[in-house]
């Protein structure tokens, strides 16, 4: 018996509805920060309606994807920003981003003083939404509630033993010149935290260590999955050590410092110095951890020790990642734990974390791609809303 599935594209630019769409295609990733879109048409879209009617309808303007096979959600929702004419086929792609893309764009003109604007310190949520707040296209009202993160108040200023005098590390102010999506990084860096636009819009951060998950949200079997699907195993990047350096206060004593220590089959214990496969990781607005000689420097802040821990995790291991095209038809996307089982054909059989979601609607219908990673141990979190 054959089995027919119907297909649904709908896209709405500019407030209507396009009537000859070819084909449509798009992709979330935590890594990359915004969705991305890309709209075959046969010519430029023109306005229907209104005091534009006749005119080709512009870049900015909203673009809304609604698509599925039976699971007909909202798959894309951001702006145009530019148009690609073809020659083969003979066509318009309408490429979109998320409008989280604007914060790559904007900068402070001159030197924000992190000081000026907390004067008591704040959080890593608090900084971020702070920096998310000054893109205009954005429209504001992000809050340290509507963000996941650490919580811990960075920049304080606290004189400590160590640094009586205290101050915030420059490292905190916000350069001109420096955008706003470098700021958030910055940020998500030292916290090991992810930014990023989920496909309804909203944006959200994610703890970008210690994944997968040990509980699945979804399984993948070979039933499920689509030739060209490719998997690797590795220990290119296997890393039995983890040093972190933090903000160095000047008095000649060096940065403040984390070291974890883990070991493996091949390359022994890092209790020995001499087996040590060394990861660096380093950020001025990692204020607290041990000195040089294993005194614990005591200030507020990131600890450099509970950084080289949570990293420890992500690096002495073997590195799995798999890319899975499917027919299936679900609302997944970043943050998100599948357990693939295909140890018959891609040699992994056990929790995977989605790192990347691609979808696309065409000749051959509705596709999916799953990007995933995994390896090492899993971790207990709640997943993030897709």
């Amino acid at each position: 018996m054959t089995t027919v599935r119907t297909v649904h594209l709908q896209v709405t630019f500019a407030g209507q509805v396009l009537i000859d769409v070819i084909e449509a295609r798009g992709e979330i990733a935590a890594d990359s920060g915004w969705p991305t879109c890309t709209i075959l048409v046969p010519s430029r879209p023109i306005h229907d309606s209104g005091i534009h009617i006749g005119e080709p309808i512009g870049e900015e303007n909203d673009l809304v994807v609604v698509a599925g096979a039976g699971n007909n959600v909202a798959r894309f929702t951001g702006r145009c920003r530019t148009f690609r004419p073809t020659a083969f086929p003979q066509a318009v792609e309408i490429r979109s981003m998320g409008t989280l893309a604007y914060a790559a764009e904007w900068a402070p003109h001159e030197e924000i003083l992190f000081e000026d604007i907390f004067p008591d310190g704040a959080t890593d949520q608090e900084i971020v939404a702070h920096a998310l707040n000054q893109v205009p296209q954005l429209g504001g009202g992000f809050t340290a509630a509507g963000l996941d993160g650490r919580g811990v108040v960075l920049g304080d200023g606290v004189g400590t033993i160590a640094n009586p005098v205290g101050g915030v590390p420059d490292a905190f102010n916000w350069e001109p010149g420096v955008s706003a999506w470098q700021r958030v990084q910055e940020i998500d860096r030292a916290t090991l935290y992810r930014t990023y636009q989920r496909m309804n819009g909203t944006i959200a951060r994610v703890k970008m260590i210690g994944h997968p998950n040990d509980t699945e949200d979804f399984i993948l079997g070979p039933e499920d999955i689509l030739e060209g699907a490719t998997g690797g195993r590795s220990t290119e990047k296997t890393r039995n050590c983890v040093r972190v350096e933090g903000f160095d206060m000047g008095l000649g004593d060096g940065p403040a410092l984390g070291l974890a220590l883990s070991s493996n089959s091949f390359q022994g214990s890092a209790a020995t110095p001499e087996n040590r496969y060394v990861e660096k990781f380093a950020s001025d607005l990692i204020e607290n951890g041990y000195d040089p000689d294993g005194g614990l420097i005591g200030a507020p802040g990131l600890n450099a020790q509970d950084i080289a821990e949570e990293i420890i995790l992500d690096v002495n291991k073997e590195f799995v990642e798999a890319s899975v095209p499917s027919w299936r038809d679900d609302t997944h996307g970043p943050g998100l734990t599948c357990l693939l089982d295909m140890l018959d054909r891609l040699a992994i059989g056990e929790p995977m974390w989605v790192a990347k979601y691609g979808w696309e609607v065409g000749e051959n219908g509705w596709i999916v791609t799953y990007g995933l990673t995994g390896g090492g141990l899993s971790q207990t979190y709640t997943p993030p809303e897709v």
